[in-house]
């Protein structure tokens, strides 16, 4: 009766080594199934081969772990069906040829650096020819186009300076100093006395100067300021009127200096009209004064004083009555010069309003 025994559990054993033989197979397929990409021969393959081996497996496992890491109560269906969930393995698509597909992406960035670039090139270009059309070539041969083109030098400069002789200035050489002056004008501006002829009530301005009194280009009178305490305007204020400008413009190629006679304006009406407000620092702001009697000045209310008005602002009016131009090259023309000085007339037999006085003229 025991050898009966020993036979059976040696074949349960068998039995139980053949169970698990054919579980660790079809295992073996699942995964050739799973990394091929067979998903659908995976699922065939789990529903058919796996149920018929549920009951073999489970409890009669002795350790009580399934092979496939679970439980021994995991249904092998159930992992069968997790199996369709995990990722798919990566396909590499043959028909894809290997090469350099950025063309046109290439082609867009190079376009949108290139079109700006080629604009500034042209830009630059035509700024050069246009700036030598503008420069002086040649010096002007008659009296009045010399006039005319230190009217110019005058418009296209970007800094003038005021020019004295020593003995006006307190020195052995003379003295320049820089200074912001009008544009020139033909004619002389006379300050009016009478109120508005419109709007009597209303204070004359920028505004009612353009309509009243427009200023006119020409070689006639250049106004500026200086300052009292400057050694300049303390030489303006002894008396020494005699002085010129000097102007310089890189836009002609040439520079030029216009003389005359220099008369301060006092009026108002004067200063406030060629004010300018940059140069609000170039002079201290007068301080404000109170408004009413002097008995209610500690509760007045201080009333602005426009920076016209400050002590310290000197207005010059030059009568231009000579005028010289100059080029600046590199050659023997650099010597050359045209100086002119106004008619006392208004005009010569020919119609001149200036004439040759440099040496060598025409």
């Amino acid at each position: 009766m025991l050898r009966c025994g020993s036979l059976a559990t040696s074949a349960v054993a068998r039995s139980g080594r053949g169970s698990a033989l054919r579980v660790h197979r079809a295992e073996a397929e699942v995964w050739r199934c799973y990394l091929s990409g067979e998903l659908r021969q995976l699922r065939a393959l789990s529903s058919r081969s796996f149920s018929s081996q549920v009951q073999t497996r489970g409890p009669a496992s002795g350790d009580g772990v399934s092979p496939w890491g679970g439980a021994s109560g995991t249904s092998l269906a159930e992992l069968s069906d997790r199996a369709g969930f995990l990722p798919r393995p990566e396909v590499f698509d043959e028909r894809l040829k290997p090469g350099f597909r950025g063309g046109r992406a290439l082609l867009i960035f190079f376009l949108c650096n290139a079109v700006p670039f080629s604009a500034l090139l042209y830009y630059l270009r035509e700024q050069r020819s246009a700036r030598s059309q503008l420069s002086l070539l040649a010096l002007p041969s008659s009296p009045d186009d010399a006039a005319a083109e230190a009217l110019r030098v005058m418009r296209t400069s970007a800094v003038c300076f005021l020019l004295q002789d020593a003995e006006a200035v307190g020195t052995s050489f003379g003295g320049a100093l820089r200074v912001d002056p009008h544009p020139a004008e033909i004619k002389a501006y006379v300050p009016p006395t009478e109120p508005l002829a419109l709007i009597p009530q209303l204070e004359r301005n920028v505004i009612t100067d353009l309509f009243e009194a427009p200023v006119i280009g020409g070689l006639g009178f250049v106004h500026f300021a200086v300052s009292r305490r400057s050694a300049e305007g303390a030489a303006v204020a002894a008396g020494r009127r005699r002085a010129g400008l000097l102007y310089m413009s890189h836009t002609r190629g040439a520079y030029c200096t216009v003389s005359g006679q220099l008369s301060v304006l006092a009026d108002p009406e004067s200063k406030r009209r060629y004010w300018k407000g940059n140069w609000s620092a170039a002079f201290p702001p007068p301080m404000p004064s109170a408004s009413g009697p002097p008995s209610a000045a500690p509760g007045a209310v201080l009333e602005e004083i426009p920076p016209w008005m400050s002590e310290d602002y000197l207005l010059l009016r030059l009568a231009v009555d000579e005028a010289s131009v100059q080029s600046v090259v590199d050659g023997p023309q650099r010597w050359d010069t045209r100086r002119v000085k106004r008619n006392n007339v208004a005009a010569d037999a020919e119609g001149c309003k200036w004439k040759f006085v440099a040496p060598g003229a025409f």
